[in-house]
């Protein structure tokens, strides 16, 4: 979902570059539900994860007793993830800012939509950090 509305985010940078305030608002708003259904799903994998383990059999964040664990993996796992989750937020958080600017025909008074490009490439850095944490925490 996380690199899906990376492509939206694309088409809503390319529809500011040419002033289409319809395409900019439809592949923002896109943007804004691939981002809500990337922190929804992690929302849910760390619960799944805290309380249940039931992805990888024997569950790292438990103890053989079923009480939480400390370990360095499950505070690096939570902290880590938990990081990018904040900034996927941020990112949805600016995404809908900037929504409400192009509704509010913010951009089309400016001339421009340099502030979707600005906030395209902070939300293309956030997908790009979450390929390295999903490389470090799902395929090694």
């Amino acid at each position: 979902m996380h690199h899906w509305s990376s492509v939206t985010m694309v088409l809503a940078v390319h529809a500011g570059h040419n002033m289409d305030k319809n395409g900019v608002v439809k592949y923002m708003i896109m943007t804004i539900i691939g981002g809500a259904m990337f922190l929804g799903c992690q929302a849910w994998e760390w619960n799944h994860l805290y309380h249940e383990g039931a992805w990888w059999g024997s569950n790292p964040f438990l103890n053989h007793d079923g009480t939480a664990s400390s370990t360095n993996f499950t505070n690096y796992f939570f902290t880590i993830t938990g990081f990018h989750g904040f900034h996927v937020f941020s990112g949805v958080i600016i995404n809908i800012i900037m929504l409400i600017m192009a509704l509010t025909d913010k951009f089309e008074q400016r001339g421009h939509y340099l502030m979707i490009e600005k906030a395209g490439l902070y939300w293309h850095f956030v997908d790009l950090v979450w390929v390295f944490v999903f490389t470090c925490f799902y395929l090694i």
